[in-house]
């Protein structure tokens, strides 16, 4: 009986130990099958902080930027948003409309996105990931929905997109369908929207990310990246390597909801030749970004 026990247990250890590696291996196949483009070489260095710009595209423009810093000494993340109309003056490029830093993605795509982001902040980007709306949908309902309260009445209309936005304030959404709508929504067809203007928008944006990281760091890792395989294969692109990619998540999956930061750039709007631009203000932008460029 002692002897049936013994296979018995060791037959269950080996069975486990098999769908585990199963399950990585499975992980590690969907991140290969993510499309990687060129300029992400070598491995990372473990203890070494990790910059990554997340740039958000919708209709083919940069809609939303965040710069997320990973530290594993400490395991915290820090993120950074920057507003779409941020005024950057790029080298060689005429025009005002030009100068607003979402515009670094018409020719340049990502990578040029990435520059500016640099030149602006000082801080050396690590990596980027890129990822349009319809990801962003898709990744909702896979992880089972967020839920968020609507702060205010909507009320917006858009026939040249098919943009229908109708929510009354109080509600609780939850669909990726919604959530992205809440996440394009600035302002209603008879004007109004939020108080602080696009940085109210860029406040719901971080509030919908970090209610996403938390839900899919808290649960199973693996499982809840499997369920992510086909929403974002297909509308998500980066330059990590899937070793780059698996190193990080395994390390960030350490980290508390606590120790997840997020704040918006610091700065004003100002009319720039009939254009209204977001302009940084540069000193307060060094002294929140210290951390990140004194590690770097």
């Amino acid at each position: 009986m002692k002897i049936r026990k013994k296979i018995f247990f060791r037959n269950l250890i080996i069975l486990v130990a098999l769908i585990a590696m199963a399950g990585y291996g499975y992980f590690y196949y969907f991140l290969n099958s993510l499309s990687v483009a060129g300029g992400a070489e070598g491995y990372p260095v473990p203890g070494k902080r990790v910059n990554v710009l997340v740039i958000g595209v919708a209709n083919g423009l940069a809609d939303t930027m965040m710069l997320a810093s990973f530290n594993p000494r400490s395991k915290d993340i820090q993120i950074y948003s920057i507003p779409r109309d941020t005024y950057y003056a790029r080298k060689g490029v005429s025009g005002t409309a030009q100068r607003k830093i979402n515009a670094s993605y018409g020719k340049g795509k990502a990578e040029g996105v990435v520059k500016s982001v640099e030149g602006l902040t000082g801080v050396p980007v690590n990596y980027y990931v890129q990822i349009d709306y319809n990801a962003v949908e898709n990744i909702v309902d896979a992880i089972g929905g967020i839920k968020i309260e609507v702060p205010a009445n909507m009320n917006y209309d858009d026939p040249a997109d098919d943009l229908k936005i109708h929510f009354e304030k109080g509600q609780v959404i939850k669909s990726g369908e919604d959530i992205v709508k809440i996440l394009r929504w600035r302002k209603n067809n008879k004007g109004g929207g939020y108080a602080e203007g696009d940085l109210g928008r860029i406040g719901m944006q971080q509030e919908v990310v970090k209610l996403g990281i938390e839900k899919v760091i808290k649960g199973n890792l693996v499982l809840n990246f499997m369920k992510l395989q086909g929403p974002i294969q297909e509308n998500v692109k980066t330059n990590m390597t899937p070793k780059q990619m698996m190193f990080y998540i395994t390390k960030a999956s350490t980290v508390k909801s606590e120790n997840i930061s997020l704040q918006t750039l610091p700065g004003g709007t100002k009319n720039i030749n009939g254009l209204s631009f977001f302009v940084v203000n540069n000193a307060k932008m060094q002294d929140m970004l210290k951390d990140l460029l004194e590690d770097n």
